[in-house]
């Protein structure tokens, strides 16, 4: 089948030499969540061209980067002009016009995938799509209007309103869906139209060895958005009130928390922010690490709509996780983890880290190489990817 897969995915030569030049891109998880998507279904045979919205803001007036074919999937980049307005109705305009005439051109099975936050480039591609018969999946790793990073910016409420009312013009338009969560489901797809719910998926590069060494401090890590929102504020004084012998608490990413950190860390010096890192830099301090923790309330509208794929990434390193019970998290995770099941405060989740960081290291390891065999044999790129296959 020929698939064209349109999201902001770019290749992993082109991010890496973004990160280079730029300190601040930190947006890997849209990226390696993309990636995996289309190598998955190279892997089961089908023929993937990968249209990027991808583009440095920072690159000057005009950006543009050349095809380039790796593992696979051909990447094609959109050519942009670096001007906010113009640059989202150039968009809907040249995905219209290249499903339309890809569309026509490709005679074999074909399809349409698209990224659905992508709203100028899934209106055009969707619109083109549907002028020509093509199947339409869209994938939703969020919902729109409830991204946490957007929270904090100041947008108008006239703006937030036409976004709104944008979303919902062209949702209803996909005739089949990939769903993070079940309640996703139920809010978007009106017309019961074909779908699975995917909450992640994990790949080779994920697939690291097994740890041989411990560090002599019981280290927990966070990797991700530095937000409130995100339990942050809970966890770090949670952890401070934990006061666990020899332990340290490592924080990984960006994010207005950031500012906050250190009013903390003077008064503990075991807290450590580590700053904005590369995803190998990552992995290789969650291997380190004792617990990784995700500390996301569960009572925000927004964690009903979302799986972190950190939970998948932590897993599958071989490190025991800590997570709160989230409302979009399956049942079938719970005995793989452990679970902030004392309640949301700083009381709560100081009990858990004292209660968690206390037991032998033997056991902590044994839960961490449990959750990683039962993540790569249920939750691969190549398993998942095949679900998506399956109902087109």
């Amino acid at each position: 089948m020929n698939l064209l897969y349109i999201s902001v995915l770019a290749s992993q030569d082109v991010i890496s030499y973004v990160q280079k030049h730029n300190s601040k891109f930190s947006n890997f998880a849209v990226h390696k969540f993309n990636r995996l998507v289309v190598e998955g279904m190279v892997h089961n045979g089908q023929n993937v061209t990968a249209l990027s919205t991808f583009y440095q803001p920072s690159k000057g007036f005009f950006w543009y980067h050349h095809s380039e074919r790796i593992h696979g999937v051909k990447y094609k980049y959109i050519p942009t002009l670096n001007y906010g307005l113009f640059r989202h109705s150039w968009l809907v305009v040249y995905c219209f016009c290249y499903v339309l005439f890809w569309g026509i051109l490709h005679k074999e099975t074909k399809a349409l995938m698209c990224d659905v936050l992508n709203i100028s480039a899934c209106m055009g591609a969707v619109a083109a799509a549907r002028l020509i018969g093509l199947k339409r999946v869209g994938i939703m790793t969020d919902m729109p209007g409830l991204m946490v990073e957007r929270s904090h910016q100041s947008i108008s409420d006239s703006i937030k309103a036409f976004n709104a009312k944008m979303n919902k013009s062209f949702l209803g338009h996909f005739s089949h869906y990939v769903f993070l969560t079940e309640q996703m489901n139920k809010a978007v797809n009106i017309n019961h139209r074909p779908y699975i719910v995917m909450e992640g998926l994990v790949g080779r590069a994920m697939m690291v060895p097994e740890k041989t060494d411990r560090n002599s401090k019981r280290i927990i890590l966070y990797a991700g958005g530095l937000h409130e929102r995100y339990g942050l504020r809970i966890l770090v004084e949670g952890f401070m009130k934990a006061n666990v012998e020899n332990s340290e608490l490592w924080l990984y990413g960006s994010g207005p928390f950031v500012y906050e950190l250190p009013n903390y860390s003077n008064q503990d010096s075991r807290i450590k922010y580590k700053g904005i890192c590369s995803n190998e830099e990552v992995v290789e301090a969650e291997l380190r690490a004792t617990l990784l923790v995700n500390p996301r309330p569960s009572h925000e509208e927004f964690t009903q709509y979302s799986f972190p794929s950190k939970n998948l990434e932590y897993m599958v390193s071989g490190t025991p996780v800590l997570t709160t019970i989230l409302p979009g998290m399956p049942k079938e995770y719970y005995p793989y983890v452990y679970l902030f099941d004392k309640g949301e405060t700083t009381e709560g989740y100081a009990e858990v880290i004292q209660k968690t960081l206390s037991l032998p290291i033997e056991q902590l390891v044994a839960k961490g190489a449990e959750a990683k065999q039962w993540v790569l044999s249920n939750k691969s790129y190549v398993r998942q990817t095949a679900r998506i296959i399956e109902i087109l």
